[in-house]
């Protein structure tokens, strides 16, 4: 984990306690330090939690401990990439693919051709929705019979699905 421009408004990766996987978030708060995010928010499922080292980081932080103990038992971890020049690029790339993924679904169809989402409604892989709030998408994943994952033209998005009033 970098300690450069952290600052709440920014982006970090992190482990995601709800989505279960490591993915992007934007900084809440930091600690007292100003150094170590505290409340990050996932940018997938825009679900909010204390912030929470990504398994990369783990490694990172466990091969330098066994390197400053002298620990020649365990193997070095080999550096990977070109640290953030080439998350940066690798950030790019990953929004320009969503991007061209979200064109080649959804540009030029017909209105009847999208479900409207509701949450009542169940969804299956490569079904095109309209949104209220995000607009027109399709549907990527199926995570489980109750969430979906939705790219919008602003990226992709957990939705929930086949819920029943209770």
């Amino acid at each position: 984990m970098s300690s450069t421009n952290l600052k709440p408004g920014g982006e970090i990766d992190a482990y995601c306690t709800s989505c279960k996987a490591d993915r992007t978030h934007r900084i809440i708060a930091l600690d007292r330090d100003g150094k170590t995010p505290k409340k990050v928010e996932c940018l997938s499922c825009k679900g909010h939690h204390l912030f929470r080292l990504t398994q990369a980081q783990k490694d990172a932080a466990a091969a330098h401990k066994r390197a400053s103990r002298g620990d020649k038992s365990a193997p070095a971890a080999r550096p990977r990439g070109g640290g953030a020049k080439s998350h940066a690029v690798a950030t790019k790339k990953r929004e320009e693919d969503q991007a061209a993924s979200w064109e080649r679904a959804v540009v030029g169809k017909d209105y009847a051709a999208f479900k409207p989402y509701r949450i009542d409604l169940s969804f299956a892989k490569n079904d095109l929705v309209r949104h209220s709030k995000f607009g027109d998408g399709v549907v990527v994943t199926v995570l489980d019979p109750a969430k979906v994952e939705v790219l919008f033209r602003d990226g992709p998005r957990m939705l929930a699905q086949a819920r029943t009033a209770s």
